[in-house]
């Protein structure tokens, strides 16, 4: 099950949650204890790739100077098994290309 997520450049990488020191920052490996801000609802069914693209679009356009990422849930696990940024912003130099 796909999951589209979005965030600032200022809390994506953000090193701790607030109050609780909790790891949300983009680079932590794992869903658990990363806020994101989630795009519509996780996409229950979806099968279409072209779903996700047209989904990613939309957020990309609506949130140009944010992060987006897509996670991807095993609907029987109930677990996260995949998880990859989609989006940078325009400005972000926070990676260095290979």
């Amino acid at each position: 099950t796909p999951c589209i997520e979005f965030e600032s450049a200022s809390k994506a990488y953000a090193d701790t949650h607030g109050w609780s020191g909790l790891d949300s920052s983009v680079t932590a490996g794992y869903y658990d204890n990363r806020y994101w801000v989630m795009w519509k609802l996780p996409m229950y069914g979806c099968t279409n790739p072209e779903e996700v693209l047209q989904e990613i679009r939309a957020c990309t356009q609506a949130f140009p100077e944010c992060f987006i990422r897509v996670a991807g849930f095993d609907n029987i696990k109930q677990v996260q098994c995949s998880s990859f940024l989609a989006h940078r912003p325009t400005g972000d130099r926070t990676f260095a290309p290979v």
